[in-house]
């Protein structure tokens, strides 16, 4: 639960709940822990969702100064997909008790790939079960009164952005330079941070690389990450030396240039903001650099 909300109660403090991270499996397959975009994933494939949640009464009872046998809690469960901040459609609704004689509750269950669209949002929440008439100054009373909250938000592949990649003669793009005999070369500009991702970059191979072409073709991961890595670093250190970032970051549409260089960023530089990696990036540009190494295996491949 964030600590930057300050609630008018006593909430619980991280010892009074064990919660797993959540599980995704595709169709039948193996459940694995979800990470930032699930692979392999299409409309026609169902998608198992797990985790398991647990609260100590007795912690949970002291943290929020009421007696352990008047202790009823509840577990509101919200999966929603779609583009944006919040999910544009709510898939289902869920509610659970959890008490002292229930403390322990395991969320399994499928959701249909044709319900699913961009990006799924799934909201934990451990709430007040219901009203109370006596406890604590600062103890919460009234049912549905927010205790605890974490939220897991996971791209699916079917919809991640991809861009366009090339062969090309280098010399007949970049003329008679230096650049010309560069393995590869990223086609695009960060002047316009709201255009379209699909249409606002390019990567090209350079054709006389017989060998890094044959590579990429056969779907080499380390050359994949190679060049996804260098993609989003160039792209980001872009993003967060330009003065208005902050603006970008807040405003840029999904789908757009700027909305996938956040999503990067947020791959990086996990729960930090972008004054934090400008930092980085101007005083340790080593590890600013490497942290898109670090990620890009995470990415998905590219499309041609």
């Amino acid at each position: 639960m964030s600590s930057r909300i300050a609630f008018p109660f006593r909430t619980l403090g991280s010892s009074a709940v064990e919660a797993s991270p959540w599980s995704v499996a595709l169709g039948d397959g193996e459940l694995h822990e979800a990470g930032d975009f699930v692979s392999d994933w299409d409309y026609a494939t169902p998608l198992r969702l797990s985790r398991r949640l647990k609260i100590r009464p007795d912690i949970a009872a002291a943290d929020l100064e009421i007696e352990a046998g008047s202790l009823e809690l509840a577990v509101s469960l919200r999966l929603g997909t779609g583009q944006g901040r919040m999910p544009r459609f709510i898939i289902r609704r869920e509610w659970f008790p959890l008490d002292s004689a229930r403390p322990e509750l395991e969320l399994d269950f499928w959701v249909d790939g044709n319900l699913l669209s961009n990006v799924l949002d799934l909201q934990t929440q451990i709430v007040l079960g219901a009203n109370l008439t006596s406890a604590g100054e600062l103890s919460p009373l009234r049912q549905g009164d927010r205790l605890w909250r974490d939220i897991k938000r996971v791209r699916l592949e079917g919809e991640e952005p991809r861009f366009p990649i090339e062969v090309a003669d280098l010399r007949s793009l970049l003329g008679d330079t230096a650049a010309a005999d560069s393995p590869w070369y990223l086609h695009w500009s960060p002047r316009d941070w709201a255009r379209d991702f699909h249409g606002s970059i390019r990567l090209y191979l350079n054709g006389r690389d017989k060998d890094l072409v044959a590579r990429v073709e056969n779907g080499d991961p380390e050359t994949l990450r190679s060049l996804m890595a260098d993609v989003m670093g160039q792209v980001c250190e872009c993003l967060v030396r330009d003065d208005d970032a902050q603006s970008i970051l807040e405003t840029c549409e999904t789908g757009s240039l700027g909305s996938q260089a956040s999503f990067w960023l947020g791959l990086a530089f996990p729960g930090l903001g972008v004054d934090h990696a400008r930092s980085l990036l101007e005083n340790r540009p080593g590890v600013f650099r490497a942290s898109f190494q670090a990620v890009a295996v995470q990415q998905g491949e590219f499309a041609e």
